[in-house]
């Protein structure tokens, strides 16, 4: 192995791993690469336990503290339920409108799941709320004792983000108002373009302040108590994401058996397929969501239980 490809390997490690240890291993992996080459053997382990140190670092191996797994598990959740977001966004602009395509007496499943996807949506967003609230005055007291200087330009990214966001979503709206509504839905190129572009901002946004949260928490002494609520918090996001992706799976298969044309914006009673992809893959992207929220609520609930003791 030369030197480049040692490196590359040593990249798997965390920063504070290699300070310590990296020119050692970078010295052994290159020494043994003069005389033979490495085995595959070799490389997987070396990718292996690059990829453990990190989970340790974020605070999921057994080796990290309980007080830091549960704040680790709990991010997992926030960043998870970003993702969630942004796919559960895209599903409620699939579902505009559909109630009006539907006959009034094919309604009754799809409009109790789609009832329970909105409502357990709006308990997944209060309870996120509420878990920023309860970490808020540490947030604000770290930021007072110098703490900005470690948030400022992710803050400062953040904002200017939200505001091109902001400002673009503004300028589509009086757009919106100028075209029909076939413009709208995409006989527009333009139109349809610049939409996607404000999409992406407000991810991007969205994206940006997740990642503020995530610093500025990695920075807070949190007591015991605050940790074992935000884990309660975790595993309730968790519940209500799972609600969510439930009711939206159940609502499409009961939409796609009562009323399929439906799903691809086709005239009413015409043959249509069950299967839509741009349902799918928003639908796919909230199961993989749901999924790396129920690994973190899992490793904050356990761990708070051992910080009680």
């Amino acid at each position: 192995m030369n030197e480049r490809q040692a490196r590359l390997l040593l990249r798997l490690y965390p920063r504070a791993w290699r300070a310590r240890y990296g020119e050692e291993l970078l010295a052994l992996l290159t020494e043994l690469g003069e005389d033979e080459p490495i085995a595959a053997r070799m490389r997987r382990d070396v990718v292996r336990a690059g990829l453990g140190e990190r989970l340790r670092a974020a605070g999921f191996g057994a080796g990290a503290p309980p007080a830091m797994r549960a704040r680790s598990g709990a991010l997992l959740v926030l960043c998870a339920w970003m993702l969630f977001a942004v796919a559960g966004a895209r599903v409620q602009k699939f579902s505009e409108h559909w109630q009006g395509a539907t006959p009034q007496s094919a309604r009754g499943v799809p409009a109790v799941a789609f009832d329970v996807l909105e409502g357990a949506a709006v308990l997944g967003g209060v309870l996120v709320l509420a878990g920023v609230a309860l970490a808020l005055p540490r947030a604000l007291a770290y930021i007072r004792s110098g703490g900005w200087r470690v948030v400022r330009r992710a803050v400062l990214r953040a904002s200017a983000l939200t505001a091109v966001a902001i400002g673009a979503t503004a300028a589509l709206a009086v757009w919106a108002q100028q075209i029909d509504t076939a413009q709208r839905n995409g006989a527009s190129s333009a139109y349809s373009g610049a939409f996607v572009l404000c999409a992406l901002l407000l991810v991007g946004a969205l994206a940006a302040w997740t990642t503020v949260a995530v610093s500025l928490a990695r920075g807070l002494e949190l007591s015991s108590r605050v940790l074992r609520l935000e884990a309660l918090l975790a595993g309730a996001i968790c519940a209500s994401m799972l609600a969510v992706t439930l009711a939206t799976a159940t609502w499409w298969g009961a939409l796609g058996r009562v009323a399929p044309w439906v799903l691809h914006g086709a005239a009413g009673g015409s043959p249509s397929s069950s299967f839509a992809l741009s349902l799918f893959l928003p639908s796919a992207l909230m199961a993989v969501a749901t999924c790396f929220a129920a690994l973190g609520a899992i490793t904050s609930l356990r761990a708070a239980r051992l910080i009680l003791k």
